[in-house]
């Protein structure tokens, strides 16, 4: 269904983003970077000889171990050291410190949300406050604080 709505000419980053279940990729549209032929070799042998043989631009389903990878291959370079006052490389260094930055950031104003929240149990204390008996209906939170 994916392959389908990719020919129709969705967007891999929205689909990636509305249906991939890697917690990393999936936010970012499902885009993995770069990926060093290093870290292919441990990926499943399928996986591998289908990135490392297919054309820039070429997307394409990857059945491994029971699971369906759908793959867009963007770009191959040449291995080797990038000069970090390369427009392109300064771009990406700057991208992946902001996108670190916004993860933290998010992580920690979930973790203060959370740990500031104040829940109140209205039902639970309405059964405790009648002595075990259900209360009747309609259930709702105290009007006055």
């Amino acid at each position: 269904m994916l392959m389908e709505r990719l020919k129709a000419g969705a967007a891999f980053q929205e689909l990636a983003a509305d249906y991939s279940e890697d917690p990393q990729s999936a936010p970012r549209g499902g885009d993995l970077g770069l990926v060093p032929v290093s870290r292919l070799k441990t990926a499943p042998p399928e996986m591998s000889v289908e990135v490392l043989n297919k054309a820039p631009g070429s997307v394409s389903v990857v059945s491994a171990g029971g699971a369906h990878t759908i793959v867009a291959v963007l770009a191959h370079e040449e291995a080797g050291q990038r000069d970090p006052s390369m427009p392109a490389v300064r771009e990406q260094i700057t991208q992946t410190l902001r996108a670190r930055k916004e993860q933290l950031m998010r992580a920690a104003y979930l973790t203060a949300i959370r740990n500031d929240a104040k829940v109140d149990n209205y039902l639970a204390r309405r059964i405790v406050e009648s002595q075990g008996k259900l209360p009747g209906l309609p259930l709702s939170a105290p009007s006055g604080k």
